[in-house]
């Protein structure tokens, strides 16, 4: 039905409309797995995923993606053209950071190191800024489980992206989903 097992006419194949129909409801809101950061990057560049969000938000460890693939002058132009900024840091002073440090066999101190750069970059972005209260620091100290950047998440139609944080792996070797927000509203009852 969806293109599996012997090759289909073009006549035979279902048009795309008619296969999200059967999909979308259940599926519409993951667009995308990847192995890992690497190839999430070949087809979705950190450029291609910021550039002219409304409202970036992000929490993990370090932040990399962003941090270490986004420059800070585009960080700058990014919020100057009113896109707010909210990141959340684990606290590189945290026992959180110690523990994630020996599930992974790293030395003592050099997730922390790398965390606190990271912030003070961001840090020094935000000093840049004629409005520093668009761009948002803050530090938290539980147990990470995920990392998640949402661009234009609260407009519904957003996009996310979302690793989970395993044992004895890195963020860069761990895989990848992609979450499209979609128009379709859900209502708690009090």
């Amino acid at each position: 039905l969806l293109g599996a097992g012997p090759a289909r006419t073009a006549a035979q194949r279902l048009p795309v409309d008619d296969v999200e129909e059967l999909v979308a409801d259940r599926y519409s809101d993951v667009i995308g797995v990847y192995p890992d950061r690497v190839r999430l990057q070949r087809q979705l560049p950190v450029e291609d995923l910021v550039s002219g969000a409304r409202r970036l938000d992000a929490v993990g460890i370090g932040l990399n993606l962003l941090v270490q693939n986004y420059s800070g002058r585009r960080l700058i132009r990014l919020a100057e053209a009113g896109c707010r900024v909210r990141l959340l840091f684990l606290n590189p002073a945290s026992s959180a950071v110690r523990r994630r440090e020996r599930e992974l066999g790293l030395g003592r101190g050099e997730m922390s190191r790398s965390v606190e750069m990271n912030i003070m970059h961001m840090r020094r972005v935000r000093a840049r800024l004629r409005d520093p209260g668009a761009f948002e620091i803050q530090v938290f100290d539980e147990t990470p489980r995920f990392t998640a950047y949402l661009v234009d998440g609260d407009s519904g139609d957003g996009l996310a992206v979302v690793q989970s944080y395993l044992r004895r792996a890195r963020g860069m070797e761990v895989p990848v989903m992609v979450l499209r927000g979609g128009s379709r509203r859900v209502v708690a009852d009090d």
